[in-house]
């Protein structure tokens, strides 16, 4: 995605510049190792998308994507705790490299550092507008987390509980970075809200794209065995349909495993089978797509400018993804 060098070159330059303290190093040098490490930088690429788009200058919001990058990595090191994850984009994770303690805190202060990059915001920023948009999209990010921690242990889980789910867990951040970029922009009503159905949209599509994935994606490509999610029993678009659609001797079957937590080689293989007999797989493809095209619709608002083509190049991009 060549297209795409210019904003990740501008994001990783002010990252190298951003001014972390050299100690205690036990809270600063934990956020200097997950930054560095390598990372595509969608949500700030998206935040100066937004404010292009809007007809400002990409720069004004650069304050904005930094803290939008710093707290999607906060949430990174806790999740890895959460999941107890050994290896995040190939290097260890924190609490392995360090310790939870030390994840914990380090992962508290990239929080901090964010919220405080707004601080750098120019004057002529709507700082109280973008500050709660900030704020409640985190809170969201945190309720999504809290239900897919209380879905583990639940066999009555809704596709409509799971969309509502990763709206907070996964698409919030996301439309985050475009309104934050908007506002920067000083962006209409219309225009936020545009911006605002996209992130959402993208968010949603790109999670049950995910779900998809974990069963028909080349492994190696996508960094997970087959059926990956499954194994885990996670309880994952493709899941949660299965359960809904399914007679009832697969279904009593099905919830057998779940409940037991019992899934081996065998079992997987039957639910990926499962899945194609029942147009599983195909339905989720069909909701899938209607999310990108509820976000490609959204965009159709703003004006024909380059950043708005770059919008339009990743959406067909992440749209087309095999992995």
């Amino acid at each position: 995605m060549d297209f795409l060098k210019p904003y990740a070159a501008l994001i990783e330059s002010e990252i190298h510049q951003l001014q972390l303290p050299g100690t205690p190093e036990t809270l600063y040098a934990p956020q200097r190792y997950i930054l560095s490490s390598k990372a595509k930088r969608v949500r700030p690429i998206l935040t100066l998308m937004a404010a292009g788009m809007c007809g400002e200058s990409i720069e004004k919001s650069i304050p904005a994507a930094l803290a939008v990058e710093l707290v999607h990595n906060f949430s990174l090191i806790h999740d890895d705790i959460m999941d107890q994850a050994d290896s995040r984009r190939g290097n260890a994770t924190v609490h392995v490299k360090w310790d939870a303690s030390t994840a914990i805190l380090s992962g508290d202060g990239m929080l901090i550092q964010a919220i405080l990059q707004l601080q750098n915001l120019p004057p002529d920023v709507d700082y109280k507008k973008i500050n709660r948009i900030f704020l409640n999209g985190i809170n969201k990010v945190c309720e999504g987390q809290a239900s897919d921690m209380e879905f583990e242990d639940r066999l009555d889980v809704t596709t409509d509980e799971y969309l509502e789910m990763i709206s907070g867990k996964t698409a919030a951040l996301i439309a985050v970075s475009l309104v934050m970029g908007g506002i920067c922009a000083k962006a209409d009503d219309e225009k936020l809200e545009a911006l605002n159905e996209i992130g959402y949209s993208l968010g949603k599509a790109f999670q049950i794209q995910d779900d998809i994935l974990d069963v028909i994606a080349d492994p190696e490509k996508f960094g997970k065995r087959k059926g990956g999610d499954i194994y885990e029993g996670k309880k994952t678009y493709l899941m949660l349909q299965l359960l809904e659609h399914c007679n009832k001797d697969d279904k009593n079957w099905l919830i057998n495993c779940l409940k037991n937590k019992t899934i081996n080689d065998d079992d997987v293989l039957r639910i990926i089978e499962l899945y194609e007999s029942y147009g599983i797989t195909d339905e989720a493809k069909s909701v899938m797509n209607q999310f990108y095209a509820k976000a490609e619709k959204a965009l159709q608002l703003f004006e024909e400018t380059k950043y708005k083509g770059d919008l339009s190049k990743l959406i067909n991009f992440l749209k087309n993804r095999e992995y």
